[in-house]
């Protein structure tokens, strides 16, 4: 009768721990303990809780959750304080004299940037019978954007002096070692498009 009893016994205790394991409550294991002079860390308090202390929650970090963008890193992003140096303007300079150079209106473009203002003269087409107008101011505003922010005060003219007066400045940006003398000379060239506008 006892050899009936074991088999009985043992059904009855697979089937106790079969009805836990169907509760989703877990089962018991054996862990190491830490021993009496280890201080608590994350690491040994929960399994839920571990997770929340290894991975930090992405969705509080800007640019990581929901419809935040990542924003450019420096290298990506075009300068905020327009141009600075001399390297950064005969970069910047060849860009937007390219870009206005590709408008159907325009035959030829040239450019002068340093620090928040640009000075831009530019050739017509001949079959252009039109001038400097708002759309066309529009459109070399956005092209200037296109290539380098921050450039605040653009001055626009179809005067051929002033023409040659940017080229050879430009001329002069190349052999430059930094931008003080390049921007006065600029400075006064706006002034002089700004006079003849008025």
């Amino acid at each position: 009768m006892k050899k009936a009893l074991i088999p009985v016994m043992l059904a009855s205790l697979l089937l106790a721990l079969s009805s836990c394991a169907r509760k989703d409550e877990p089962m018991a294991t054996n862990t190491p303990t830490s021993s009496p002079t280890a201080t608590a860390s994350p690491m040994a308090t929960s399994p839920g809780s571990m997770v929340d202390e290894i991975i930090p929650d992405m969705t509080d970090d800007p640019g990581m959750g929901g419809d935040d963008l990542i924003p450019p890193t420096a290298s990506e992003q075009p300068a905020a304080q327009g141009v600075t140096s001399v390297s950064d303007a005969r970069k910047a300079i060849e860009d937007i004299e390219d870009e206005l150079e590709r408008l159907s209106e325009v035959d030829d473009a040239q450019v002068v940037i340093a620090g928040k203002n640009a000075a831009v003269a530019l050739e017509f087409e001949p079959e252009y019978q039109g001038e400097v107008d708002d759309r066309l101011r529009e459109i070399v505003k956005e092209r200037i954007g296109s290539v380098i922010s921050g450039v605040d005060n653009i001055a626009i003219t179809t005067d051929k002096a002033i023409m040659e007066q940017l080229e050879t400045l430009g001329d002069r940006l190349e052999g430059a070692a930094d931008m003080a003398d390049i921007q006065n000379e600029l400075n006064a060239i706006i002034n002089k498009i700004s006079t003849a506008k008025a």
